[in-house]
């Protein structure tokens, strides 16, 4: 098992943990605790990578050219969610005092074979992570993204609470409509209605970011068309970008990646100090 890698740049810390599906663990800025360090399983904390899909996958059945596939769902029953993972050990190909590159492979149960490449830089007022998904001998859908855990409230290395609550600052255009069953049926519903969201947005306005008064903010920025905003719990809230929505594998919204043409995304989580 891989051990945790530590990057640091400036008065900024960031902490890998390759056994924990390649997740960014913590994130310190001037020692106040950016991430959720610790959460409900392996869905509730830290900023992880969500591969080979994003967001749920409907009843864990993947269809695909002719061919049906079934996935783990106990982690959010009856759907399977945010690939395949997020569960799995990572190998660390490289890693220095500011920059760390980790691999897994796409096995089973993905059926199309294929590999994941992670890589994360830090700065002193930015982070930088790029994801790649490679095909093996064939092609097949794939959809990729960050789920970043932003704490409700700041906490400094002594435990004691900083600045304000959370503020969310979002901004889009439409939001993708939610069936009966929590999954998206196709329509974009506009306008914006009122938080709480566990949603799926379109034509993001700006950079959308946290922001806890008097103390820090943070900005997440991606070349990613999608976003997941979730404000439904309590100790954290995430701002999550995807280059396709929740079962975007089966409606078509996915990227088709083939042997030496590879899925790649990135994203930027910068900050500054407030007051």
């Amino acid at each position: 098992m891989a051990k945790r890698i530590t990057l640091r740049s400036g008065s900024a810390e960031v902490v890998l943990d390759p056994s924990a599906g390649g997740r960014i663990a913590v994130l310190q800025v001037d020692g106040l605790a950016a991430l959720l360090t610790e959460g409900w399983g392996p869905l509730g904390w830290g900023c992880y990578p969500m591969v080979p899909w994003a967001g749920r996958l409907r009843d864990g059945i993947l269809a695909w050219r002719g061919e049906t596939h079934r996935f783990p769902a106990q982690l959010l029953p009856p759907h399977a969610i945010h690939g395949t993972l997020i569960e799995t050990a990572w190998a660390v190909a490289d890693a220095s005092l500011t920059e760390a590159t980790l691999t897994a492979d796409l096995g089973p149960p993905w059926p199309f074979g294929g590999r994941a490449v992670h890589r994360v830089a830090l700065l002193p007022t930015s982070l930088r992570a790029t994801l790649e998904v490679h095909a093996g001998d064939r092609p097949m859908p794939a959809i990729v993204g960050w789920h970043p855990w932003f704490p409700r409230v700041l906490r400094d290395g002594a435990g004691v609470a900083v600045g304000g609550s959370a503020v969310v600052e979002f901004h889009a255009g439409g939001i993708l409509r939610r069936g009966a069953d929590g999954l998206l049926d196709g329509e974009v519903a506009r306008p914006i209605p009122p938080e709480p969201w566990d949603d799926c947005f379109v034509d993001v306005a700006g950079t959308p970011g946290v922001t806890w008064a008097g103390a820090l903010e943070v900005r997440v920025a991606s070349d990613a068309r999608y976003w997941v905003v979730y404000t439904e719990r309590e100790d954290g809230v995430c701002i999550e970008p995807q280059t396709g929505p929740p079962d975007g594998l089966n409606s078509g919204a996915c990227a088709v990646v083939e042997p030496g043409v590879p899925l790649l995304a990135g994203m930027t989580i910068s900050w500054r100090r407030l007051g």
